[in-house]
């Protein structure tokens, strides 16, 4: 296996996803720089012409556009229900109009986050299909990523296997997939591999991000968040989220799987590692990190 990844150039290209201080820096700034330390895409909240242009004057494309996804789907008002639909098929219409066609979801957060997730996927099937199906009718693609939601309640929907078998169940179409970040997986304890064997076909984008675990914080907190000490950002301490290569994931096996169904997208570094934040060149240092093991394996 591993043989077979370091004797192939696979064609995924390394790109980036905006976090941290790379929100507040200008535009032109962030792509000079992504191009001079060699990614190639650049997910964004929203687009307009002004960033295709200035993207692409530096040589690197728009990978991935935010779907607009309010939290009035899950409203019981109707009126509400069609005003956030209209909103989510307006921010489709418009990444398409830029020429980009893959949109990043993560399902919106209900009134009541302790109501539980069976509920909540019940107010989403009255809003999600029209919206699948316009991306679907507009040679679009909306991938969703697994992002539980915060402790206690883990609200938001999508998040395992059990939920994403129901979720394409009522929403078949292929336009309709996958954000696949192995970190959520692997902090919540779902076998990121298999579930990447069951859903490979449904992959419309990575993200790649790692989750770490701390033994001794384990020992000290068990799997809760501390309650006298300073809990660190990006996690519970007993886990946090890390760039690849520093955490649990596998990602040349996890390539491979990829590679296996086809994938030929886009590897997009989530950055949120503590160990690498504080000012943009400690940042910029965990983005050259974490591209540099993807590579090896490309």
């Amino acid at each position: 296996m591993f043989l077979r990844i370091m004797t192939r150039r696979l064609k995924m290209k390394v790109g980036i996803r905006t976090t941290g201080r790379l929100n507040g820096m200008p535009f032109d700034e962030v792509c000079r720089w992504m191009a001079a330390n060699g990614f190639e895409t650049i997910d964004v909240p929203n687009i307009n012409a002004d960033m295709v242009k200035t993207a692409s004057s530096h040589g690197v494309g728009i990978g991935q556009v935010d779907l607009v996804a309010g939290s009035d789907l899950l409203s019981d008002d109707t009126d509400k229900q069609k005003q956030a639909v209209q909103a989510s098929i307006a921010s489709i219409q418009n990444a398409i109009d830029h020429g980009v066609k893959n949109m990043f979801y993560v399902a919106p957060a209900p009134a009541d986050p302790s109501q539980g997730r069976a509920a909540t996927f019940e107010q989403w099937k009255r809003t999600m299909p029209a919206i699948v199906d316009f991306a679907d009718s507009n040679g679009a693609t909306i991938a969703l990523e697994g992002w539980p939601g915060g402790s206690p309640h883990f609200d938001r929907i999508g998040a395992n296997p059990e939920m994403l078998r129901a979720m394409f169940e009522v929403c078949p179409s292929e336009a309709f997939g996958i954000n696949y970040d192995p970190s959520h997986l692997i902090r919540l304890g779902v076998d990121y591999l298999r579930m990447l064997e069951e859903f490979g076909h449904r992959v419309h984008h990575v993200h790649a991000k790692d989750t770490k675990f701390d033994s001794e914080a384990l020992y000290l907190y068990g799997r809760m968040s501390p309650s006298l000490d300073q809990p660190k950002a990006f996690g519970e301490d007993w886990w946090r989220y890390c760039i690849p290569g520093e955490g649990e994931a596998d990602w040349a096996h996890i390539m491979k799987n990829l590679e296996d169904f086809g994938y030929d997208g886009i590897l997009s570094i989530e950055h949120e590692d503590v160990r690498y934040w504080g000012s943009w060149e400690v940042e910029a240092e965990g983005f050259i990190r974490a591209r540099t093991h993807l590579k090896k394996y490309m």
